[in-house]
């Protein structure tokens, strides 16, 4: 952790802003007099080489897009005892505070908020890039009305190898969001991206998410293997063309959700006119999916791995120490 008033590369340190298991962000002013963000990976993670690559993609991500909705990447260090991202500091709120406060928004408040993502995703998608969190946590409506998408620490470039975190399984993503593909660890793309986008769509317009459970397992059980209730069954003002929108964009099989960011745009602008007699509306059959059952197992066997790794270790400690 660092403290109010250290100075690193040359940006004084003013808060923390955010701190997780993967990265630790903090609020800093740049030499120039302005404020950052600066992104450090957590203590735990230093010095592990999937942490540090995954860096490297944030700043390689950061580098090429330029785009009102996506921080700036001001600065990269690339010190491989303390990497450090220098973005763009947005000052507002995040869509989770206003939702938390404001749920649920009004059609025109949430088509708005959903089509300024959509536009955002066009971009991003445009040049490879899969942001696989979107959840209202990474998106920030700033002072003057702008939406920012934030935090790219595991968004796939495309055509990058696969990168697994140390001691951790390869289902990326929040529960609440994250698409079926994604659990079923696959790598996720486009349509991934506007599973989440729909999720967040049908929360903004209901408050309430599609999914709910007393626990992650259970949440993503259901993402797999659930039929989603109607949002119009929350909020009854929600037009029919709106609906057909979310649940097409939420349908398990990606194949059959939107295929791209800006056709789920056309369509989000376009949606009193829209014809929807060709979209998906049987309940989905969800083949080979996981249960509950077997993620609970290899989450158990990934915890008991871990477990048996720090037992050899302490193992060997004690058989050096009487040596």
């Amino acid at each position: 952790m660092y403290k109010k008033g250290e100075f690193i590369y040359g940006y004084e340190i003013v808060e923390p802003i955010g701190s997780g298991a993967v990265c630790q962000t903090y609020k800093a002013l740049g030499p120039n007099g302005k404020f950052v963000a600066m992104k450090f990976p957590s203590v735990a993670m230093v010095g592990d080489a999937s942490t540090y690559e995954r860096f490297l993609r944030e700043s390689k991500i950061g580098k090429q897009l330029v785009h009102p909705s996506i921080p700036r990447t001001v600065a990269i260090f690339e010190n491989y005892e303390a990497p450090c991202l220098v973005l763009e500091y947005i000052e507002g709120k995040t869509l989770r505070s206003i939702l938390t406060d404001h749920a649920p928004f009004s059609l025109e408040e949430a088509l708005w908020i959903t089509r300024k993502l959509a536009s955002a995703l066009t971009y991003l998608h445009k040049y490879g890039v899969y942001h696989r969190d979107l959840k209202p946590e990474n998106v920030i409506l700033d002072s003057t009305g702008r939406v920012h998408i934030i935090d790219f620490g595991i968004a796939l470039l495309e055509g990058a190898r696969r990168v697994t975190w140390r001691n951790l399984s390869d289902v990326l993503g929040t529960p609440d969001y994250i698409s079926p593909e994604q659990i079923q660890g696959k790598r996720g793309d486009a349509r991934s991206d506007l599973y989440a986008l729909g999720n967040m769509f049908y929360e903004m317009l209901t408050g309430t998410v599609p999914f709910s459970g007393d626990n992650a397992m259970a949440i993503m059980n259901q993402h797999l293997t659930a039929a989603p209730a109607l949002p119009s069954k929350s909020n009854p003002a929600i037009p029919p063309n709106i609906e057909a929108i979310i649940m097409k964009s939420i349908r398990k099989d990606p194949k059959e959700r939107y295929q791209s960011a800006a056709s789920f745009l056309e369509d989000l602008n376009n949606y009193k006119e829209l014809d929807t007699s060709n979209f998906p509306r049987d309940k989905e059959k969800v083949t080979g999916v996981v249960t509950s059952r077997q993620i609970w197992v290899l989450s158990g066997l990934i915890a008991l791995g871990f477990l048996a790794i720090v037992g050899l270790i302490l193992i060997i400690g004690v058989l050096g120490h009487h040596h």
